[in-house]
C-alpha cells in the first residue's frame, strides 16, 4: 500500500488523516511506501515529465507495482475493520496507470483534471472499437468550458458504457458508494459499519471549525489491536438503513439539480455515420 504526497507543507494540512492511517498499520502487516513527488528517486526518474499531481501520482503507482503483488494508494483511514486487495500487479495494470497519467498532455482546459480524464480513459480501455461513441464523447471533453458542459461530457461516457460494469480481465466499475472510499458529504459525517475510508475529511488537527469524527487524533503508539487507539465521537456513528437512507436522498437532489446543458445524448447531438460511411463498420 502507498501514500503519495506532493511536499511537506501539504502533508502538514493532513494530520488526522495521516495519524488514522498509521492506527490502521499497526494491525496490518501491509508494507507501507510515503512517497514524496518531489524528492523521490523513482518519480524523478520515471515521472517527471508530468507537471500536475494528480496525473504525476498515477505515474509513480505504475512505477512501484511492480514491488508488490497488490497495490492502494490511501488518503484517509476511519474504520479498521477492513482489509484492501484493489491494484493488482499486472502489466494490464501499469499501463492502464500509466496511460491514464499520459492524459495528462491532452485534456482540455477545463478537464476535472484527472478525474474527468479517466472517464474517457475507462472508455477506450474497455471498448477500444467503440471509435464513434469515442469519437463524440472526446468532443465533449474537448469542449468542456464549465460544470455544467463537463458533465455532458460524463454522460456521454456513461451512456456508451452502458448497464455492464465488469470487464475480464480488466477491470470492474463499482457503484457509487460500494467501493473502498466514499465522499463525506453524503452522510454529513456520518460513517456506518461497512464504510473504509473518506474522500475530503481533511485537517491538520481537531481545534477547527469543523468537528472531525474523531475526539481526538489517533496516537499509532496505541493502536495494538482492534479498536485500541480510535477514539471516535459516538454520535458520528450511523447505521447501514441511515447511510441507505441519505444516499437515497444525494440520489434525488443530484437528478434533479443536473445541468439542463448535460441532459444529452451523444447519437442525437453527434453525427454516428456521417463522418465515417460507408466505413462505418471497419472501425470494428
Amino acid at each position: 500500500m502507498g501514500n503519495v504526497r506532493p511536499n511537506l507543507d501539504a502533508f502538514c494540512n493532513y494530520g488526522v488523516a495521516q495519524g488514522s492511517l498509521e492506527c490502521y498499520l499497526r494491525s496490518t502487516n501491509y508494507i507501507f511506501k510515503r512517497i514524496d513527488l518531489d524528492e523521490d528517486n523513482r518519480a524523478n526518474k520515471y515521472c517527471v515529465q508530468y507537471k500536475q499531481l494528480f496525473f504525476r501520482k498515477h505515474c509513480i503507482a505504475s512505477a512501484y507495482l511492480p514491488d508488490t503483488d497488490w497495490m492502494l494508494v490511501l488518503d484517509a483511514v476511519v474504520n479498521p475493520n477492513h482489509c484492501i486487495e484493489e491494484v493488482k500487479n499486472t502489466l494490464f495494470a501499469r499501463k492502464f496507470l500509466l496511460d491514464w497519467a499520459n492524459m495528462e498532455f491532452s485534456q482540455p482546459e477545463f478537464s476535472s483534471t484527472d478525474n474527468g480524464a479517466l472517464q474517457l480513459h475507462i472508455l477506450k480501455t474497455v471498448l477500444p472499437n467503440a471509435q464513434i461513441e469515442i469519437n463524440a464523447c472526446t468532443k465533449y471533453w474537448q469542449r468542456s468550458e464549465d460544470y455544467d458542459s463537463l458533465m455532458a461530457y460524463t454522460t456521454c461516457v456513461r451512456s456508451a458504457l452502458g448497464a455492464r460494469r465488469i470487464w475480464p480481465p480488466k477491470l470492474r466499475i463499482l457503484r457509487r458508494a460500494h467501493g473502498f472510499c466514499r465522499d463525506w458529504f453524503i452522510s454529513s459525517d456520518g460513517w456506518a459499519e461497512n464504510d473504509f475510508m473518506f474522500h475530503g475529511w481533511k485537517a491538520h488537527n481537531l481545534s477547527g471549525e469543523w468537528k472531525s469524527p474523531f475526539e481526538k487524533v489517533p496516537n499509532a503508539s496505541e493502536c495494538t489491536g482492534g479498536y485500541l487507539g480510535w477514539h471516535w465521537r459516538p454520535d458520528t456513528r450511523i447505521s447501514v438503513d441511515e447511510v441507505r437512507s441519505l444516499l437515497a436522498e444525494t440520489e434525488k437532489s443530484s437528478a434533479a439539480d443536473f445541468p439542463q446543458k448535460a441532459r444529452i445524448h451523444a447519437h442525437l447531438t453527434e453525427p454516428e455515420v456521417g463522418e465515417c460511411y460507408p466505413n462505418c463498420d471497419e472501425q470494428i
